[in-house]
């Protein structure tokens, strides 16, 4: 956890550009939320996510993080929300109270994802979900920021878990069934911002990069700039939120 330790303060820089409000939206409409209900925001890092969803809906939220560094960046955010040093794998907590567990782009850094899962349906109340943020395989092979850096996307499909990875963790945990929302979302961003995120590896995909392939991808960006004055990379936010419900209950 060292390496998110060191990005702690730079963390939020990488998602500037996501719509906070528009998924916890997605997440309350998903997971039935409302003033009454209990979140836990697992691998919440700087707290991001933690206060949007808590912002939208008047949710009581707990955010936890095994990194030290992330979680003291989050207690900056707000002392509303209830912050904790944890793992995916032993979250310690009482069985059966949360509503909902909500992570964003956390399950491809989880070493023990069934034990995750298990920990998940242990803490979720009878009714309980999971919403996770995450990129499927179809959409990680259509990014544009491979277009700049190639190599780094035959990583992203190792590590990110397909959809069959995700029905077994949660059929195995007990979860009734688990749905699959995939989005696109317009979204342009400076060629400038994406060398910064490249550089700094602000972005966990940008670490395994080597250093001639992250060189090839800023020249790239640099002629990109050169060449189209004034645009913008058109750099869609693609998204799948993976629904896991303890019972069936109808969405809201």
């Amino acid at each position: 956890m060292k390496k998110f330790t060191r990005i702690a303060v730079d963390y939020d820089k990488g998602r500037s550009s996501e719509n906070v409000e528009y998924w916890a939206e997605e997440t309350r409409k998903l997971a039935n939320l409302d003033e009454r209900a209990l979140v836990l925001d697992l691998g919440c890092g700087t707290g991001l996510y933690t206060m949007g969803i808590m912002s939208h809906t008047s949710a009581t939220v707990c955010g936890f993080d095994p990194s030290t560094g992330m979680i003291e960046q989050a207690k900056v955010k707000g002392s509303s929300a209830h912050w904790f040093n944890a793992t995916g794998e032993s979250i310690p907590v009482r069985s059966g109270i949360f509503d909902c567990v909500f992570s964003s782009q956390v399950w491809h850094h989880i070493e023990d994802r069934q034990g995750t899962a298990d920990e998940c349906g242990r803490v979720l109340n009878g009714e309980g979900t999971v919403v996770i943020r995450t990129i499927s395989h179809e959409q990680l092979r259509s990014k544009v920021v491979f277009e700049f850096f190639p190599e780094i996307m035959a990583n992203q499909l190792r590590v990110y878990p397909s959809e069959d990875d995700f029905d077994t963790y949660f059929r195995n945990a007990g979860f009734t069934g688990t749905d699959y929302h995939a989005y696109e979302l317009e979204r342009d961003q400076l060629a400038s911002e994406l060398i910064e995120i490249a550089e700094k590896k602000l972005w966990s995909m940008f670490r395994p990069i080597s250093q001639e392939g992250l060189r090839k991808g800023v020249q790239k960006l640099r002629e990109f700039e050169t060449e189209h004055l004034g645009q913008m990379v058109r750099n869609n936010e693609t998204i799948t939120l993976v629904v896991s419900r303890k019972s069936t209950i109808p969405e809201k």
